[in-house]
């Protein structure tokens, strides 16, 4: 991660040659750049990559790293597609890299993937999206909202919680509960990209919304638990 004066300026990722074998294992380390207004970070390390503008009618790639406890994360990769439901074309990789490692130490682990996504009791909401809805997306222009959807908030900072992940990315093409103050009762496409640490039932996720000609008009990181605290 590189910094000048305090605000990041851009992070160096893991080659995508971990997430899939069809990628060259000697590809070089993928550099996301703030001046990349689809690169969309947060302070606890998460973030969403993906086009400002997106071609429906063809492929995009979209990434995803959601922080969980300690040096726990989730990554997923993914080719949109404009169709409603999974991303078959997706991938997930559950890491642990302590602080004072260094890559060549990084533990990688295929998560499991399951298309039968469960309930999430969302409790904090990081929102960020144009001030004006008909204005083009600039992130430096944006506007960052914050909600906390219940008075007690789960805290998920204990380390014995720490489990391994199941992820899903999936596209929604509906209106938008989330965004319906920016596109009203529009059809969008949100693109969703989730993990779940299965002993602590914490869900993490990001939510890309795009109109129905492909602009991107808001980006959200959502934090919660599975309902009923765990999995079958």
């Amino acid at each position: 991660m590189r910094s000048c004066g305090g605000a990041v300026q851009g992070i160096k990722e893991l080659s995508l040659s971990l997430t899939s074998p069809s990628q060259d294992a000697s590809e070089e380390k993928i550099y996301l750049n703030r001046a990349d207004g689809g690169f969309v970070y947060v302070d606890d390390g998460s973030y969403s990559f993906g086009p400002e503008k997106w071609d429906l009618t063809n492929e995009a790639f979209v990434m995803t790293s959601l922080a969980f406890t300690g040096s726990q994360r989730g990554w997923l990769t993914s080719k949109l597609s404009s169709e409603n439901g999974m991303l078959p074309q997706s991938t997930v990789l559950e890491m642990f890299r302590p602080i004072s490692s260094v890559t060549n130490n990084l533990a990688v682990e295929n998560v499991e993937k399951d298309d039968s996504v469960p309930q999430i009791h969302w409790e904090r909401i990081k929102r960020v999206r144009m001030p004006n809805p008909s204005q083009l997306w600039v992130l430096a222009r944006a506007k960052w909202e914050q909600l906390t959807l219940h008075d007690e908030v789960s805290n998920d900072d204990d380390l014995s919680g720490t489990g391994s992940l199941m992820g899903w990315s999936f596209v929604e093409t509906k209106k938008s509960e989330l965004f319906s103050d920016i596109l009203g009762n529009e059809i969008s496409f949100c693109v969703h990209m989730m993990a779940i640490c299965q002993e602590s039932a914490v869900a993490r996720s990001t939510i890309r919304c795009y109109d129905s000609t492909g602009l991107l008009k808001g980006v959200a990181f959502l934090e919660g638990h599975v309902r009923g605290g765990g999995f079958d």
